[in-house]
């Protein structure tokens, strides 16, 4: 759970965040108030490397490349909220992304060759014109983790994620209530993805209302697949796009793989709490490999719950 959070207004076309986890032993931590009077004084002041710790506020900059880190902050934006520079390796964490529009990626755009950690955000209620309401990503290699992904909208594709051409891992998120034409959870464009262990429920699409994938290969595994309308499309399904050991509430690939298709019982779904109740069918049921086993050593939990990061820190705003 995240408390209190503030509104940052970030001006800037491309921001570039790398988390430096102090193994270089020039990088200095620069503080904002404390040190700075504001988040700009204090990129100003920086170097390739530094670390900046802001305080909650309204704040403005144009940034470079350093780190900007904040347990408290709201990214809004007119255009996007966060735009990952081409070749860029930046951390996005513990920030609310809100009401963005994009023609892509209203929330979040990768661009050619950046690998970015996306870990620990609500991205909420971002609009794009054409493709990727929450999250774009083309020709990048994302890691997009811990992470709730609620009411994005793309006219095309990609409601909560759209992925073209490039290699994400998504784990552990919660995708919820976002809206496309073609994929309203996660849109797949010849991507080669690895979605494990994320509850994808009440996403709406004519196509794909949870998933939708065309062309190269998309590895599902633990998923939970429930409300969507359509959770799961492809064309074709070949032996690397199949779902496994996921629960698929149309009942898609049902009794195959170790899929089911049974009421997850969340706690609390209609505010936002997917944890599962102990009687809930999708415990204890993911796959047997032990690289997928939850924290305490048990066999997997379907879900954005399950698994080894299965400890999802934040809650929908």
């Amino acid at each position: 759970m995240i408390a209190s959070w503030k509104i940052v207004k970030i001006a800037l076309c491309a921001i570039v965040l790398a988390l430096v986890f102090g193994n270089n032993a020039l990088a200095r931590t620069l503080r904002v108030p404390n040190q700075y009077l504001s988040i700009q004084d204090a990129v100003n002041a920086s170097n390739p490397g530094d670390l900046i710790v802001v305080a909650s506020g309204l704040h403005k900059l144009f940034a470079k490349n350093i780190t900007i880190k904040n347990m408290s902050l709201t990214l809004k934006s007119e255009g996007g909220g966060i735009h990952c520079a081409p070749s860029s390796a930046p951390t996005i964490v513990n920030n609310i992304i809100k009401r963005n529009h994009a023609v892509l990626g209203a929330g979040i755009y990768c661009a050619p060759r950046s690998s970015p950690t996306i870990a620990n955000n609500i991205i909420s209620k971002n609009k794009a014109v054409n493709f990727g309401g929450g999250i774009f990503s083309f020709r990048s290699s994302p890691s997009i983790v811990n992470n709730m992904i609620v009411a994005n909208e793309a006219s095309s594709s990609g409601g909560g994620i759209f992925c073209q051409r490039n290699v994400p891992r998504i784990t552990n998120n919660v995708i919820w209530k976002n809206k496309s034409k073609v994929g309203g959870g996660f849109s797949g464009d010849r991507s080669f993805s690895a979605i494990t262990n994320n509850t994808i429920t009440e996403n709406e699409a004519v196509y794909g209302g949870g998933i939708y994938f065309s062309g190269g290969a998309v590895r599902m595994v633990n998923l939970i697949l429930w409300k969507n309308t359509d959770d799961l499309y492809s064309a074709k399904f070949g032996a690397a796009t199949r779902p496994e050991h996921s629960d698929i509430g149309d009942g898609d690939f049902r009794g195959i793989a170790g899929n089911i298709s049974a009421d997850p019982l969340f706690v609390d779904p209609e505010n936002g709490d997917f944890r599962l109740m102990p009687e809930s069918p999708c415990i204890d049921t993911g796959n047997l490999n032990q690289v997928y086993d939850d924290p305490d050593g048990s066999r997997s939990d379907m879900g954005a719950f399950g698994g080894p990061r299965g400890n999802l820190g934040v809650s929908p705003r």
